[in-house]
């Protein structure tokens, strides 16, 4: 679990870096995209382990 919180957390900082370097500034609209790819991340770590348990 602290391994999916810490990766949730690094994927928010990693976009809101490539956004900085993309565009020299951090606005409101770049926040919205990181969390929003953060949101898809999680659902993807979501996704993952509902299969697993389906499987067991």
């Amino acid at each position: 679990m602290k391994k999916f919180i810490m990766n949730l957390i690094l994927t928010f900082f990693t976009g809101l870096f490539a956004i900085y370097l993309l565009t020299r500034k951090v606005e409101i609209n770049g926040l919205i995209v990181c969390f929003i790819s953060t949101g898809v991340v999680a659902l993807g770590y979501l996704t993952v382990c509902l299969i697993k348990k389906a499987y067991k």
